[in-house]
């Protein structure tokens, strides 16, 4: 008899350690993809991938939080207004779904704000006052839960230097929010390899043209 269940916990602990390399390996190939992808198709792809993952893995968060920023990269990039409401909408739900799953993880919350100023552009005038407020919301929590977390300070950066300078904005009041968001890239240390890496170019790139 403990022979027999000593076998059947062994086998439930290779399929588990099996189902747990499979779901990593996926990720690994679906971040490189997600991370060389520069056109609308190639993201919509990412995003799809992200999707069928999460799917079988309900109990992690990144599935979901890839196929939102692949969903919200789409939505910055697409011309068409209804299509980009509609990227807006299933971005929102991958980040839902990946707030239940994690709901103190600081990357999701980072997420949130990343996807805010699309929703914004959609209509300036009426939503700007409400999601702005709930953009500067969830840069706070992202702050709060891991002050290290650099993608909070680029982002926050990028929001200050898009906003009209009579509102505090403008590239003077913007760099020293990028150069804090670079320092914290520059010993920034990745939790996992899956863990999300993107922001350092991209605060480059704009402390380059101020």
């Amino acid at each position: 008899m403990k022979t027999l269940l000593t076998m059947v916990l062994a086998t439930a602990l290779i399929t588990t350690v099996a189902a747990q390399n499979n779901y990593e390996k996926a990720m690994a190939v679906a971040v490189e993809k997600l991370n060389n992808a520069a056109y609308l198709s190639e993201f919509n792809e990412s995003a799809n991938t992200f999707e069928r993952i999460s799917l079988n893995e309900k109990e992690e968060w990144l599935p979901n939080y890839y196929a939102a920023y692949s969903t919200i990269v789409m939505s910055f990039q697409e011309q068409d207004a209804a299509k980009k409401e509609k990227y807006n909408e299933k971005a929102q739900q991958f980040i839902d779904k990946a707030l239940e799953i994690a709901p103190e993880e600081s990357e999701i919350h980072a997420l949130q704000a990343f996807l805010y100023p699309s929703v914004i552009m959609m209509d300036p005038m009426n939503r700007g006052p409400v999601y702005i407020e709930r953009m500067n919301k969830s840069l706070e929590k992202a702050i709060e839960l891991n002050p290290e977390n650099p993608r909070s300070y680029y982002l926050q950066a990028i929001t200050v230097l898009n906003m009209p300078k009579e509102f505090g904005g403008g590239a003077e009041k913007a760099r020293p929010l990028f150069e804090k968001a670079q320092e914290k890239f520059e010993v920034f240390t990745p939790t996992t390899p899956l863990s999300p890496t993107w922001g350092k170019e991209q605060t480059e790139q704009e402390l380059s043209k101020l």
